[in-house]
């Protein structure tokens, strides 16, 4: 049974009706798994056609995007982090399809637009046709490997981030896309001066540091506080051995991501992303 309902209150009560069903909008990821034979769905909700799930906006000091906002539009937009990680994600075929919504529910341990979210402070926009809304915070969103804070008869609808922080980001993979992270690493100084760090594909999801972020945020942050952080950060993250890489490989490189990151931010002008892709785009 396939569904493409045309506005969110039709989806919402579709997914009300039907709790077990495949919900998709790039259909990215559940098409591979589809065409392997890994999934059966008995019922789909395709969201493709909800035009306000591709909406970005300047919600005051929040910059807030659908559910549905491609890897291709992110690839525009002004916060940096974000930008590079959607820059990241496969070719342009794959970029124009998948979804942040898509890549937050995935729920992968190598989710590179979820590791930019959880370094900037993101929130997101969890619906239930019964219930109303709920937000909840990026970082209470994974519970484990695969799975996520989503409920049954709920959609995520919409993201939100400060508007303006300065954001790093770097993966390291076999090639610079069209390609899984060995390790990603984000950075933000948001703009109520505190840091965020994240990591992907070292751990069973997309991983905050939070005792690292505790001595950048004691501050000043000076290159002591910085190789602090550093060590630190390397304990938080929990690597497993692959074909991709090693545990100890990964380790290292959280390492070297982080000093290179934070040091990147430490040593800049303070301006947030916006102002400094005005710039780059005025030149």
């Amino acid at each position: 049974m396939f569904h493409q309902p045309r506005d969110i209150d039709t989806a919402l009560l579709l997914r009300s009706q039907f709790p077990d069903a495949t919900v998709v909008n790039g259909a990215t990821d559940v098409s591979v798994a589809i065409n392997h034979g890994a999934m059966h769905p008995r019922a789909v909700i395709d969201l493709s056609r909800i035009d306000v799930l591709r909406a970005i906006s300047h919600d005051g000091e929040m910059f807030v995007m659908g559910a549905g906002v491609t890897f291709a539009q992110l690839g525009r937009c002004h916060l940096r982090a974000l930008r590079e990680a959607a820059l990241s994600v496969a070719g342009p075929a794959i970029r124009n399809q998948g979804t942040i919504g898509g890549n937050l529910v995935t729920a992968s341990p190598a989710g590179d637009g979820c590791v930019a979210l959880l370094a900037m402070g993101g929130t997101i926009e969890l619906v239930s046709e019964r219930r109303g809304p709920r937000w909840v915070n990026v970082r209470e969103f994974f519970l484990g490997y695969r799975r996520t804070a989503l409920a049954a008869d709920e959609l995520v609808t919409r993201i939100r981030v400060p508007y303006n922080p300065a954001t790093r980001w770097y993966k390291i993979g076999k090639r610079g896309a069209v390609n899984i992270s060995i390790v990603c690493c984000a950075a933000a100084r948001r703009p109520d001066g505190s840091f965020g760090l994240a990591f992907g594909c070292v751990g069973p999801t997309p991983m905050a540091a939070p005792k690292a972020e505790a001595v950048l945020n004691a501050g000043p942050v000076t290159s002591e506080c910085i190789a602090r952080a550093v060590e630190v950060a390397a304990t938080e993250v929990a690597p497993i051995d692959d074909h991709r890489g090693s545990a100890v490989y990964r380790t290292a490189m959280c390492r070297t991501l982080t000093c290179r990151l934070l040091c990147d931010l430490a040593t800049g002008d303070g301006k947030g992303d916006a102002d400094a892709f005005s710039a780059g785009a005025a030149a």
